[in-house]
């Protein structure tokens, strides 16, 4: 259990993540939020309106999420550090283990789970 204050904006938004893609994501992020004393999970629209929304249903392109640190008054702490695309249940693991571990420092996540950065 993390004492760690946030909020994890899930996009549900066509094409990024219709249906359950990948499998037990939400699951996951829900369970992570239950087990946090002051965790949020919200299900929105397009986040990060990322050009490849825009391509079409037949384009896979992962889920994105947005996660805010926050104080216990969810007033925001510092930036809101964007997550994606995931594709796999790794990098669902991986995200469900970084929200666990109560140290939101983007850093720590993978590089290819940091929206924006290129893996090397």
């Amino acid at each position: 259990m993390t004492d760690q204050s946030f909020t994890v904006a899930v996009c549900r938004a066509g094409p990024c993540c219709t249906g359950d893609r990948p499998p037990e994501l939400l699951s996951r992020l829900a369970a992570v939020v239950r087990r946090s004393r002051h965790g949020v999970l919200i299900r929105t629209g397009c986040l990060l309106r990322a050009p490849r929304c825009q391509i079409g249903p037949a384009y896979d392109s992962g889920c994105y999420l947005v996660v805010q640190p926050c104080d216990t008054d969810r007033r925001p702490r510092g930036a809101a550090i964007p997550v994606g695309p995931i594709l796999t249940d790794d990098d669902t693991d991986a995200v469900a283990g970084w929200l666990a571990d109560g140290d939101l420092d983007a850093a720590r996540l993978d590089a290819r789970l940091r929206f924006g950065r290129a893996a090397a």
